[in-house]
């Protein structure tokens, strides 16, 4: 590779022709606006879910915070979740056994999707001879598969509900729905009313409108009891699908969990759920086993409703927050089947439907599969979810800080909640990460926990782009500040931040990787070896995953690195390569932490209340606002063009391709900044103690440089490009401080065409 130095002259270099030409006179390309950081679903305007749209008499904007309910606009409505639809259990597990198994399971008649009687939202509207309630479900295929139950009024002892409903609670009258009919049944007496619901359905929409007549049931303006359950319908028997032991096309399973007399009920609304819990619906599981659910209603004040009083105080601002949004895709309704596309391949296993299987139902245990644009992912539904921990802090002017984090296999966005009792490998109380990271008066930060439609996946496809999703729905909801932005994850999940870092370089202002893989998929413990082999063996590795070769994109990202010595689940080699990358490259701004002994383990390592180490770096999360010097790795084998995850532009580089489709790298400093890279500082090492929740007291050593500003240097118009394997990049000269006459001083392996973005054109090949 030998350097071309262009003054618009005509040269021969190793071989190759090459010349800067300009076009004709007057000729120039038409304007165009380089690209906003990170991929397209970060900077698209917000999608919208045919769930939360209102038509008819509806009006009220839904809330979008889970569990939570609101008077809006002459409405209650009350917020449910997604994919929180398990039913009953009598005992609820923690990580990982409740990612084993579901406690309750859908027929295997495809028309379920696994997820037909999940309750987004339930809403009450007075009429003028009628109360209406809109029913909200996350999937519905065919409405007459799913029956609801609304218990309205209140009384001394819990009735049954009716239809073999299996489950008691308080009520005056029973309005059970089914499809698009329903009855009115006496709570007290078991009669059924002569009068019965309007009942309308709107498939297109999942909404069930209900509206009960003032002759069979007339709340005035006090304030009446109300709650509402959700199940499976027999048609041909008129009552309640009750599970068996284990669920076929046409019956639920899961009714060895939930005790001698099971419930119908698969998803319960009004209900408050601990955070700690993996779905936030542990006391769902608990209650519906009980089979007295009488603790989930709601007080709705009909006086309020008839006022238009709007009252939003029990919508949460600040602590935890589960939020509801929107994707940019639905590949299909409710949860992956196993029959949809993208087969997982032998040994693929991923967390939000227990135990994965493939086409033909064979069984397997891989630590989850990538899911690219061809393939369902696990959640493949609209609405999405993720778990943010708000400080009770002032906003600073520009925003909080954020800090986005990624579960490890097997977890959802609620296991790093740590609550006393919850279990010895989770941290206590406020020791955890949310409230470590957040309530800091120095750079008070939102932490946002994403699922990303099966953690699993490895943020390839829809579950890469939907970490983007919930980041941009954070920004919109809680004022944040876009630049300091700190990508994180634990395990697979750490695979996931560093990936997704990498690929988008000009998002992350720094990158925090808790015991990461470093290629995907990867299995535990045989990692050490069987990712290093040159065939796969116990796992399907996929091409192009491996991180390494992309640490060069990290020119202008600090990154602190934990590892484990010794650690059970991911081989101290595997993150050691990237330590040895750091060491050896001048321009990386690095942590590697090596923690020792009992806090070497896997689990404990980034669930131990060690916080500190980690807030000490974090500082006021600010990266590299503006660099002079960009180094970006393209590597179009992670590309999912459906999913909005192109990695082709950092900073102000775009449009970067490579010349064979494999990895390449493009490099270019632009002395219009007046800046130089400083001397490279020299590796420091050293070791400490920090307290922690599960070890009292944990060792570590460390490897560290600080990279030193950037010294001075003269000014020029004047870009430095270094290529290998590079095709054609863009640069936007205002971002560069250059302008369209810059000189240009290229050294590559092979053709280049180099565009300065509203210049005439100027093309090297």
């Amino acid at each position: 590779m030998r350097p071309i130095k262009s003054t618009l002259a005509v040269l021969a270099a190793g071989g190759l022709l090459a010349w800067w030409a300009y076009p004709a006179a007057g000729s120039q390309t038409a304007a165009a606006t380089p690209p906003a950081p990170g991929p397209a679903v970060l900077n698209t305007p917000p999608p919208t879910a045919v769930q939360l749209e209102n038509t008819g008499i509806w009006q009220a904007q839904p809330t979008m915070v889970c569990h939570s309910s609101a008077y809006r606009d002459g409405e209650f409505l009350n917020q449910g979740c997604v994919y929180d639809d398990q039913g009953a259990q009598l005992v609820t597990t923690n990580w990982p056994e409740h990612s084993l198994t579901f406690a309750y399971t859908y027929p295997t008649n495809p028309a379920y999707r696994g997820n037909a009687a999940d309750l987004v939202e339930v809403r009450v509207k007075p009429l003028a001879d009628a109360t209406a309630f809109r029913i909200t479900f996350n999937t519905m295929t065919d409405p007459d598969l799913v029956g609801t139950t609304i218990a309205l009024g209140n009384s001394l002892l819990p009735k049954q509900a009716p239809h073999g409903a299996n489950t008691l609670m308080p009520a005056e009258k029973f309005v059970t729905v089914h499809g698009r009919t329903g009855d009115i049944v006496d709570a007290a007496t078991g009669k059924t009313s002569p009068v019965a619901p309007i009942v309308s359905v709107d498939v297109a929409h999942r909404q069930v409108e209900v509206r009960v007549p003032h002759t069979a049931y007339d709340p005035g303006t006090r304030t009446v009891r109300v709650a509402a359950a959700a199940g499976l319908w027999d048609r041909p028997g008129d009552k309640f699908l009750l599970p068996q032991a284990v669920a076929d096309a046409t019956h639920p399973g899961g009714a060895l969990t939930a005790g001698l007399r099971p419930s119908a009920y698969f998803d319960v609304a009004f209900r408050q759920e601990p955070f700690d819990s993996p779905w936030r619906n542990d006391n769902q599981k608990t209650t519906l086993a009980s089979g007295n659910i009488g603790k989930f209603f709601a007080n709705v004040d009909f006086a309020k409703l008839a006022q238009h009083t709007n009252d939003n105080s029990a919508v949460p601002t600040s602590g935890y927050i589960e939020r509801l949004y929107a994707s940019n895709s639905e590949v299909a309704q409710g949860r992956r089947l196993p029959g949809d596309a993208g087969k997982p391949p032998l040994g693929s296993f991923t967390q939000q439907n227990g135990e994965t299987v493939d086409g033909e139902g064979t069984p397997s245990v891989q630590f989850g599969w990538i899911c690219r644009d061809d393939c369902v992912s696990d959640l493949p539904g609209r609405l999405q979810r993720y778990v943010a921990y708000v400080p009770d802090l002032p906003r600073p002017a520009n925003g909080y800080a954020s800090m986005v984090w990624t579960p490890g296999y097997a977890q959802s966005a609620n296991d790093q909640v740590g609550d006393p009792g919850t279990g010895a490998l989770l941290p206590a109380g406020d020791r955890d990460l949310f409230h470590q990271v957040a309530n800091r008066p120095s750079a008070p930060t939102v932490v946002i926990a994403v699922d990303a439609r099966g953690n699993d996946n490895w943020s390839y496809g829809r579950s890469g782009a939907s970490v983007f999703e919930a980041l941009a729905d954070a920004r919109r909801a809680f004022g944040l500040d876009s630049t300091r932005t700190v990508m994180s994850g634990f395990s697979s999940g750490a695979y996931s931040a560093n990936k997704l870092s990498l690929q988008f370089p000009d998002v992350f202002s720094k990158a925090f990787i808790c015991d990461g893989l470093n290629m995907a998929p990867s299995f535990p413990g045989i990692n050490g070896i069987a990712d290093t082999l040159p065939v796969d063996t116990a796992t399907q590795h996929e091409p192009g995953s491996v991180l390494t070769p992309l640490l060069p994109s990290r020119r202008n990202q600090p990154v602190m690195e934990w590892a484990g010595l010794p650690d059970n689940y991911i081989p101290y080699n595997i993150p050691r390569e990237r330590a040895n990358a750091y060491i050896a490259g001048a321009q990386y701004d690095f942590t590697f932490d090596s923690w020792l002994g009992a806090s070497s383990d896997h689990v404990v390592m980034c669930a131990n209340a060690t916080w500190k180490v980690l807030t000490d770096w974090l500082g006021d999360m600010r990266g590299t606002q503006d660099p002079f010097h960009v180094t970006y790795v393209r590597n179009p084998a992670m590309d999912d063009p459906e999913s909005g995850l192109v990695g082709d532009h950092a900073y102000w580089l775009s449009a970067i391709q490579s010349r064979s489709g494999d990895l390449g790298t493009i490099d270019v400093r632009s002395q219009g900044f007046g800046l130089a890279d400083a001397p490279a500082a020299p590796v420091v090492t050293g070791a400490g103690v920090a307290t922690g929740s599960t070890v009292p007291v944990n060792a570590y050593t460390s490897e560290l440089r600080t990279k030193p500003a950037p010294v001075s240097a003269p000014i020029a118009n004047r870009l430095d490009i270094t290529a290998t394997n590079i095709s054609t990049v863009t640069i936007d000269p205002k971002q560069a401080k250059v302008t369209c006459d810059a000189d240009l001083n290229v050294t590559t392996d092979g053709p280049l065409t180099v565009r300065i973005l509203n210049c005439p054109d100027r093309t090297f090949n």
